[in-house]
């Protein structure tokens, strides 16, 4: 998918801790039982074709492998959460007009998860939308004619990349592998505190 990026190059980063921290797609338990439930859905498409990103199988993607995919990465974050052992790299890059902000995920240094957020200077075109779905598809399902631009794909071994139309554009992927489907069980039945409670707690890291 666009792998004529431009990699990341480390500077004086103008963004701290609290721009990552709200880019972050996975902050909460729920937010990750949601994210990982995804794997299970029904209204998906399947492909034959292997789902990599950036060439890159979703097995292959290590902590190790990532300078040579990306380059340097623009900020590392270890959020103050109830998942325990999450780490999250984050690059910036761009492709002609495109910008993306790259997050990849990992559970005790294991990959899991990719949220790639594409943007560009002005609000993102449905034109746009559709160079990058035309893309996507073309290199997963060549036949299908999709009239949407929120959907899912599926390969043989069950990684899952889906998109998520909000007001920005996300590419996410989720591999099916042995950290996914261990959390998955660990946080199945996790009950989320009262929202007093959670509140409080959030005041308690922030002030």
């Amino acid at each position: 998918m666009l792998s004529f990026f431009r990699k990341s190059k480390k500077r004086n980063p103008k963004k701290g801790m609290a721009f990552y921290h709200r880019e972050n797609l996975i902050q909460t338990i729920d937010e990750l039982n949601l994210t990982l439930s995804r794997i299970d859905s029904i209204d998906i498409i399947n492909t034959d074709k292997q789902i990599t990103f950036q060439d890159n199988r979703l097995d292959s993607i290590t902590i190790k492998s990532l300078e040579d995919i990306f380059g340097e990465e623009s900020y590392i974050l270890e959020p103050e959460s109830a998942i325990v052992g999450h780490k999250v790299y984050y690059y910036r890059l761009t492709a002609e007009h495109f910008r993306f902000l790259i997050q990849v995920h990992f559970i005790n240094d294991e990959f899991f998860f990719i949220g790639n957020k594409i943007y560009t200077e002005l609000p993102i075109t449905i034109n746009d939308k559709r160079k990058i779905i035309d893309q996507l598809t073309s290199k997963y399902i060549p036949d299908a004619k999709l009239n949407t631009i929120e959907f899912a794909i599926k390969d043989t071994d069950g990684n899952l990349v889906y998109t998520i139309d909000n007001i920005y554009y996300y590419l996410k992927y989720i591999a099916n592998n042995t950290t996914s489907r261990r959390l998955k069980k660990e946080y199945a039945h996790y009950v989320k505190p009262e929202a007093g409670v959670e509140i409080k707690e959030t005041l308690d890291k922030m002030i």
